[in-house]
């Protein structure tokens, strides 16, 4: 089964209770929610990890759910407004309110599919850990060029790498709350510490690596773990 044509990317972070209620809240109510709607076609939620590569920016929001959709605009659609927007879940910690959004600090950003490379046919699998690559390129056609003729070959070569998903910004959703890059690359691995390999070193210091990586203002990446899935 192909990758869907949309995107939904929400970043999120609870602000009225733990951590822990607030995956066991992604783990049993909302992903199911959210696929057995039939909004999306798939889903996954995900939690940040240290950096392979080091220190990186400190971000706010360390949970990640993507949601695979034919929906360009899925927050907008039936499907999506039909879904439940309150939760009992919430009341164990003595929450003030029920609400979802109430309880957590959302921010989503909608994408379209540009790219699947897949050379060991992995397919859709869902993938232990991921690393979300925002990048801003300066001369967009060196930039395809380069990912497509040089780099995504370089990172298949990279231990227990399993296929990458490359993504175009789209519209911004009523939860838009933050500026990123317009081009957002998934890799999918078996353990992001790959990302720290001699091949990996071998695939971001060619000249092209390092022009756009550096013409990338900023040049973001992000590594995660799996916690739960729906669809696959």
């Amino acid at each position: 089964m192909a990758p869907a044509t949309f995107l939904l990317h929400v970043n999120s972070a609870p602000t009225a209770v733990s951590d822990q209620l607030w995956k066991e809240w992604y783990v049993k109510e909302h992903l199911p929610d959210l696929y057995e709607a039939k909004s999306c076609n798939r889903a996954t939620f995900y939690e940040e990890i240290g950096h392979p590569l080091g220190p990186n920016p400190d971000h706010p929001r360390k949970y990640l759910a993507l949601y695979q959709t034919e929906f360009e605009k899925l927050l907008d659609s039936e499907e999506y407004q039909g879904i439940r927007k309150n939760s009992e879940l919430f009341a164990k910690e003595g929450s003030k309110s029920d609400k979802n959004q109430d309880n957590g600090d959302f921010d989503a950003r909608y994408y379209k599919l540009w790219q699947e490379y897949d050379p060991k046919g992995t397919g859709e699998q869902p993938s232990p850990m991921i690393l979300a690559v925002y990048m801003n390129p300066q001369d967009v056609e060196d930039f395809e060029k380069w990912y497509r003729e040089e780099h995504l070959e370089m990172l298949s070569k990279l231990p227990g790498y399993r296929r990458s998903l490359r993504y175009k910004i789209g519209p911004d959703t009523p939860l838009t709350k933050s500026e990123t890059q317009p081009y957002l690359a998934i890799h999918e691995i078996d353990d992001v510490s790959a990302f720290g390999s001699k091949e990996a070193e071998a695939a971001n210091t060619t000249p092209g690596s390092v022009k756009h990586i550096e013409e990338s203002k900023p040049f973001i990446a992000r590594a995660f773990k799996r916690i739960t899935e729906q669809g696959y």
